[in-house]
């Protein structure tokens, strides 16, 4: 029987979760998430981790509650480590006490980790304290979901219109009105502060400030979207935002944005070094590296490794899918002793290094054909390839390879398909795009096709290597960015590049609205 973690995951920026919560999440076997956990925090889980979506959402339920409940209750039976990730934290109307009931009766051991409530950090971070000496010595949470035959919030408006401190509302913006009109009736004076917060301390936040008589109608003319918190009081008429140069910056430096389409390995890379270089990262679209229909053949390769010299790899995909077969299968690594391996580039070379390899050949420029070009005069008479790549590998690879008479095995054993983030919908909040594929680039278009969503002109489209920049005039323009080196740092300094020659060219700025 394993165990359940209930972790709170805290109000949406990835960094705002526990340190202990954080550590679960990285070590669980299962995690059983909802639509409030960050796209980031996902990316954190272990190669393996078995992820099950159960998210709510107002209109829309994946799961129902005892449906949610006899997951975590097979989980439990199926894996060592399940963590329950909740939005906020667990108890603060997250429904947590009645999957411990749950998980209480079948005899489940489980574990709570707190999680940071958006019910003070969501306003905290707009600058609004829900306590202020002077002003308001307490702070009251209501949830703003309906729970009444009329389908409205059950609220004890008389007593909350006579509370002192101030008022919190969660998971209330469809009904801001009914909320507002029986404060109102109750004896809140119209001219009582309040704010709405929508998405709040992710890249996405955005605040509209005003009273009980136009919050309603200021909320409707920005068209704000859930989850929102409302705060009601005194205290949402204040600011605490530091300003340089009359712009609101929540306190910290100014940061461009990047938008990002890649895989979680390589989404964690490009965000440790954005981070470095002063820019916030956004997920927009995640790609997901699936097995390929040659997977099973390669397989069979590896029980008679004797026949080749060489594996090529053309990815760091490439190089985990090929040592997670491995060890799937048991073989002794011992058996690649008489192997040369042959990389793309410094990032591959880079990735087969974490298994304890140094690669025997690197092109002098990373791309294709280049490396198919220098790596057919490495190969020696009678020496055997072995390529396990993407299903999209290009053939001009192949086909040199040919042309040189060198035998070679080229197996698809991965593909990479991608899905489009809630992130994608706030395109114009970004000043940068940037694709690590060309799988990619396809998967990026198609969805915001399909979406109808169009690019903003401000964009600056960013790219690694000659092959995802020809996907990217195909798809699109082009990109204007276009890494000189080939790997994940190479890219963070060709845009870091670009930002400082314009900075140097413009003052143009752009307001940061996440708390980071």
């Amino acid at each position: 029987m394993g165990r359940v973690y209930l972790v709170g995951a805290g109000p949406g920026d990835e960094g705002l979760i526990t340190v202990r919560g954080l550590h679960l999440l990285q070590s669980c076997d299962a995690v059983v998430y909802d639509r409030l956990s960050s796209e980031q925090l996902l990316a954190e889980v272990k190669e393996g981790c078995h992820k099950i979506y159960v998210g709510k959402q107002a209109g829309y339920h994946s799961k129902t509650q005892e449906e949610i409940n006899r997951i975590l209750i097979e989980c439990a039976g199926r894996y060592e480590t399940v963590v329950r990730l909740k939005g906020g934290d667990s108890f603060v109307f997250g429904r947590g006490g009645e999957e411990i009931e749950a998980l209480m009766q079948q005899e489940i051991p489980f574990e709570v980790i707190p999680g940071v409530t958006s019910a003070v950090a969501v306003p905290e971070c707009a600058g609004i304290p829900v306590t202020h000496r002077g002003v308001s010595r307490s702070f009251h949470v209501i949830t703003g979901h309906t729970n009444t035959a009329q389908g409205q919030p059950a609220c004890d408006y008389p007593v909350l219109a006579k509370t002192e401190g101030t008022l919190v509302f969660l998971m209330g913006l469809s009904h801001l009105g009914e909320i507002v009109r029986g404060l109102v009736a109750a004896g809140k004076e119209e001219k009582t502060k309040a704010a709405v917060i929508s998405e709040g301390t992710t890249a996405k936040q955005q605040t509209v400030r005003g009273t009980l008589a136009d919050i309603e109608q200021k909320v409707r003319e920005s068209a704000v979207i859930s989850p929102a918190v409302i705060v009601v009081g005194e205290t949402a008429g204040f600011e605490f935002l530091y300003r340089e140069n009359g712009v609101s910056n929540d306190g910290k430096k100014k940061e461009k944005r990047v938008g990002i389409t890649a895989t979680p390995m390589l989404y964690q890379k490009l965000e440790t070094g954005f981070r470095e270089a002063g820019m916030q990262t956004v997920p927009v679209c995640t790609m997901e590296v699936k097995a390929a229909a040659q997977l099973g053949k390669l397989s069979e390769e590896l029980q008679r490794l004797e026949q080749y010299q060489w594996i090529l790899f053309t990815s760091s995909n490439g190089v985990t899918v090929f040592f997670d077969t491995l060890k799937r299968e048991q073989v002794d690594i011992r058996k690649l002793g008489h192997l040369k391996f042959a990389v793309i580039g410094s990032g591959t070379g880079d990735k087969l290094k974490e298994y304890g390899i140094y690669a025997d050949f690197i092109p002098s420029n990373y791309t294709v054909p280049v490396l198919a070009r220098e790596f057919s005069k490495k190969v020696e008479e009678g020496e055997r390839v072995l390529i396990p790549r993407a299903a999209q590998g290009s053939l001009e690879l192949t086909e040199v390879l040919r042309q040189n008479g060198i035998a070679y095995t080229d197996l698809a054993v991965y593909d990479v398909s991608g899905r489009l983030t809630e992130y994608a919908n706030c395109l114009e909040e970004l000043d940068y795009l940037l694709f690590a594929s060309a799988s990619g680039v396809k998967a990026f278009f198609t969805g915001i096709s399909e979406r109808q969503i169009t690019l903003p002109e401000k964009l600056e489209i960013a790219c690694i290597g000659e092959v995802t920049k020809s996907e990217l005039e195909e798809k699109f323009h082009g990109a204007g960015i276009v890494a000189d080196v080939p790997n994940v740092q190479g890219l963070i300094e060709a845009v870091a590049e670009y930002e400082q020659k314009s900075r140097g060219e413009s003052n143009d700025t752009h307001e940061k609205v996440t708390c980071k």
